[in-house]
């Protein structure tokens, strides 16, 4: 169950939610069966102020944060249960956007993550600013995943505070990132717009988010820009003791991934699941099972220990533990390195993508029996990755800034985050396939097209 808040009362309860009109500093439209509510805006020194905004349509309630244009709470009811049903929060995320703040959000809870999302090979990247050209300039980044950029750097678009507006069917944030921010060329102004709408069930509802980019007026020079959202799913509550192994993943259209060298960096190579089952998500599987079949094949872990490993998840999820990687390393190919957590964090070609980014492709489908909840990801990316949160290990963030005190360990959540692939700010090389090559970061260039990319969420009931 949702921890007690007053604000949340206050907004499930459509009488007080229609008083708000007549306060400008906590107002909401009513339109159809959407409701949008702003909530009081929270002040950061020096930094300006962090606003709020609540979505409910249906049974969904949906909480946005103007702190990196983040998700931090989605309500769904328990479908299993008869009515009136009980509700729980299914989105990892701090107490409030203050904390998050505080934290630096480290494992980028909730947020929109940019410039360019997921990793940069040693923090650099090479580009031709003209195309008439073979001159390339190398662009410095922070290393802030090892030796590797990662998800736009210490200070990305996931720690900024973003501009927001509402208004009857939307909220929308904006965010100017100058020339030079975090190392990248060239000015640009992004956009984020959510909206929560009907699906085509009775129940539950669809957050749409729409992001775009484009150069700032006057600005000549190129950029590479690849937004991603960057939420950690549980439905079966962000606390959940079970955490997600009793969740089904079905990918049906992702029958090939990008295979990565031991310091998560895609090898530009793609490759069938056929080729390495333990990947395969082409039918449905549960990520008990997913677990188990990876530390198998990819950890080299004995069926007995990759079992055991899950097991005593299942058994008592309290417990404060790591599994990772045997100090020896993975299985020959796998490059992963001994001592680090292991778990899913891979790059999944969406198969029906033909480059039109406007259409919008199946990436995912995530449920939970015991709830009954479901959610399908539909995205006009290339790509989506996978990430059964690893390297969450009990203590950062610490408990005491997460919701209800909660402490979220390795596989406390899955993100699903649609985007171009990992390191692929190039042009066309010798080391990358053709078919890799179809995943390229976008480029922003003077005169050119602007970037854009729409995900899905659609949450309801399992069949």
């Amino acid at each position: 169950m949702v921890e007690d808040d007053k604000l949340w009362s206050i907004i499930l309860s459509p009488c007080l939610t229609l008083t708000h009109h007549v306060n400008h500093s906590l107002f909401s439209f009513l339109t159809d069966t959407t409701t949008i509510s702003e909530l009081p805006s929270i002040d950061i020194p020096s930094q300006g102020s962090i606003r709020q905004f609540q979505l409910s349509h249906n049974d969904v309630t949906v909480k946005l944060s103007s702190l990196g244009a983040s998700i931090t709470r989605i309500l769904l009811p328990d479908y299993s249960e008869s009515a009136p049903r009980s509700f729980d929060d299914v989105v990892l995320s701090y107490k409030s956007p203050k904390e998050q703040h505080q934290h630096k959000n480290t494992h980028f809870f909730s947020a929109i993550v940019g410039r360019v999302a997921n990793r940069i090979k040693d923090g650099k990247f090479l580009l031709q600013q003209d195309e008439s050209s073979e001159e390339k300039r190398t662009y410095n980044l922070d290393r802030n995943d090892g030796v590797n950029h990662l998800h736009g750097g210490y200070d990305g678009f996931s720690h900024k505070i973003w501009e927001a507006d509402m208004d009857q069917n939307h909220v929308k944030f904006t965010l100017t990132s100058a020339d030079g921010d975090q190392g990248y060329p060239g000015g640009i102004k992004v956009t984020a717009i959510y909206s929560l709408v009907a699906n085509e069930d009775v129940v539950g509802a669809k957050l749409k988010l729409q992001m775009h980019g484009c150069l700032q007026e006057g600005e000549t020079k190129a950029t590479p820009i690849a937004l991603a959202q960057h939420s950690y799913f549980n439905l079966a509550s962000h606390s959940s003791s079970e955490r997600i192994l009793k969740h089904v993943l079905h990918m049906p259209d992702c029958d090939k991934y990008t295979p990565l060298d031991n310091t998560s960096i895609p090898t530009k190579k793609v490759q069938s699941v056929k080729d390495a089952t333990a990947m395969d998500f082409c039918k449905p599987r549960t990520i008990s099972d997913a677990l188990v079949h990876y530390a198998e094949q990819m950890v080299g872990l004995t069926p007995e220990i990759a079992t055991d490993n899950v097991q005593n998840i299942m058994n008592d999820g309290s417990k404060e533990i790591t599994f990772k990687v045997p100090k020896e390393g993975g299985v020959v190919g796998s490059n992963l390195d001994g001592g680090k957590p292991y778990g899913f964090d891979h790059n999944y070609v969406i198969a029906s993508h033909d480059g039109d980014n406007s259409a919008l492709h199946l990436a995912a489908v995530l449920s939970h029996p015991p709830t009954r909840r479901t959610m399908s990801i539909h995205t006009s990316a290339p790509g989506v990755q996978l990430y059964t949160s690893n390297y969450l290990s009990g203590t950062d963030p610490p408990a005491d800034l997460c919701k209800g005190n909660s402490k979220y360990s390795q596989w406390q959540g899955i993100c699903l985050e649609t985007q171009t692939f990992p390191d692929s700010i190039y042009s066309k090389t010798p080391e990358a396939t053709d078919e890799f090559g179809k995943g390229r970061c976008f480029i922003l260039r003077p005169g050119g097209d602007d970037y854009f990319h729409e995900v899905h969420f659609d949450f309801g009931r399992m069949p």
